[in-house]
C-alpha cells in the first residue's frame, strides 16, 4: 500500500514509517522538514504547513495514496478538514488520539475503549472533539476511519519518563544513586509502550475492515505501579532506584508549574489500560516487548547519542527531596523524646516489692 504519513519525523511515527517500509509498504511523508529524519533511507516527502488548509489541500490533490496515518492532528477542526480532503479519496484513515481523552480517575481498571471521556488537560480535550469529528463522519458518510489512543510511549530517540516529562537527567540521577521522586505512595498505576510495539498497532490495522469505525487502546502489556517502573528500570540498566514517595500537592508546591502540569493532569490518576480489543483484531499487535527490554534499548541509544544531562538539571527535585528527609527526621526526633504515660492509677510503678 502506498500510505501517506501525516508527520514521520516524531517518535512513534518514526518507528510507524520504518514498519512500514518493513512490512512492504510505501509511505509517503508530509511535514515541515524543520525535524531532521531518523532513518538511513530516502522517502518521498511532501513539505508544508499542516496549519495551511488551503495549501495542505492543494498539495493533497497531487499525490495517489490506499491510506493515511495521521500524527499531527491536535483538533476538530483540523479533523473535520481531513474528512472534507480525504473523503472517496482513501480506502483507510488511522488518527492518533491518546487515552489522555479519559482523563481520571478510571471508572474501570483496566480501562476498554468504552470508558467515558472526561479529559481533564486541554490536550485530551483537544483530542476528544476531533475523535467526535471522525465518528460522526464514520456514522454519516463512511469515512474509513480508525481512531488510536496510545499511553505512554518511549523508546530510542526520546529519554526515558517520568513525573517530569521526557527527562535526559533520569538515568544519570539513577546511576549516580540520587533520590527519584514518585507522587503518592508510589502505588499509582503506569502502563507505557514500547514504540516499536505501537508501530506494530498502527500498520497492522491498515486495510482491515474490522477496524473501521472503531478507536482502540494501543498500550503495552505490563501495568506497573510508579515504584515499581522506577525500580525495574534501574535494575535494567545494573542500578538501584533510591525512591522517594511524596504526596501529589507537595510536589506541585516545590517545583515550577511549567514542571509539574504533566503531574497534575495526568500522572495523578492511574493509567491503566485493555488492549485486548487490539489483539483481537489486528493480529501482528502481538509479542510486546518487556519494560526492562525497552528501558535497556533506549538506555543505549541515549549512551550513544549523548544524551544525557546533568543531574542537577532539575535542582527542585534534590530540594524536595531534602526538605521531606528534614521532616521525617524531625518526626523520629519527636517520637524519641515523647515522655512515658503514668499508670492509670497515677502513681509511679516501682520494681521493689512491698
Amino acid at each position: 500500500m502506498r500510505v501517506l504519513v501525516l508527520g514521520g519525523t516524531g517518535l512513534i511515527s518514526t518507528a510507524i514509517v520504518e514498519w512500514l517500509v518493513a512490512k512492504g509498504h510505501t509511505p509517503i511523508l508530509f511535514n515541515r522538514g524543520l525535524s531532521p529524519k531518523r532513518f538511513d533511507y530516502d522517502l518521498e516527502t511532501i513539505f508544508g504547513n499542516r496549519a495551511d488548509f488551503a495549501g495542505f489541500a492543494r498539495g493533497m490533490k497531487k499525490i495517489n495514496v490506499d491510506a493515511v496515518i495521521d500524527m499531527i492532528a491536535f483538533d476538530a477542526k483540523t479533523a473535520a478538514h481531513n474528512v472534507r480532503v480525504f473523503r472517496d479519496r482513501v480506502r483507510h484513515f488511522v488518527f492518533c488520539s491518546t487515552v489522555c481523552v479519559y482523563g481520571g480517575p478510571l471508572t474501570n481498571i483496566p480501562a476498554n475503549e468504552s470508558e467515558p471521556h472526561r479529559p481533564v488537560s486541554e490536550y485530551g480535550r483537544n483530542k476528544s472533539k476531533a475523535e467526535a469529528i471522525y465518528a460522526k463522519a464514520f456514522r454519516e458518510i463512511g469515512f474509513p476511519v480508525t481512531v488510536m489512543r496510545p499511553s505512554h510511549c518511549y523508546g530510542p530517540g526520546q529519554p526515558l519518563l517520568d513525573i517530569w516529562g521526557y527527562n535526559p537527567s533520569l538515568v544519570t540521577r539513577i546511576r549516580k544513586g540520587k533520590p527519584i521522586i514518585v507522587p503518592g505512595d508510589g502505588q499509582g498505576l503506569w502502563q507505557p509502550g514500547y514504540i516499536g510495539d505501537m508501530a506494530k498497532g498502527f500498520v497492522g490495522a491498515l486495510g482491515r475492515k474490522q477496524t473501521l469505525g472503531k478507536a482502540y487502546n494501543i498500550v503495552g502489556d505490563e501495568v506497573m505501579t510508579w515504584h515499581d517502573f522506577h525500580v525495574r528500570m534501574a535494575k535494567a540498566i545494573g542500578c538501584e532506584a533510591r525512591i522517594v514517595p511524596m504526596s501529589t500537592a507537595q510536589i506541585v508546591a516545590g517545583s515550577p508549574k511549567s514542571a509539574s502540569s504533566m503531574l497534575s493532569e495526568i500522572f495523578q490518576f492511574h493509567a491503566a489500560y485493555t488492549n485486548a480489543a487490539l489483539k483481537r483484531d489486528v493480529p501482528d499487535f502481538t509479542n510486546l516487548l518487556t519494560w526492562e527490554e525497552g528501558v535497556r534499548r533506549t538506555v543505549a541509544w541515549m549512551d550513544q547519542e549523548g544524551a544525557h544531562q546533568s543531574a542537577s538539571l532539575y535542582p527542585w527535585v534534590d530540594k524536595l527531596a531534602r526538605a521531606t528527609a528534614q521532616f521525617e527526621a524531625s518526626l523520629r526526633a519527636q517520637v524519641r523524646v515523647r515522655p512515658k504515660k503514668m499508670p492509670a492509677t497515677g502513681k509511679p510503678r516501682s520494681n521493689l516489692s512491698d
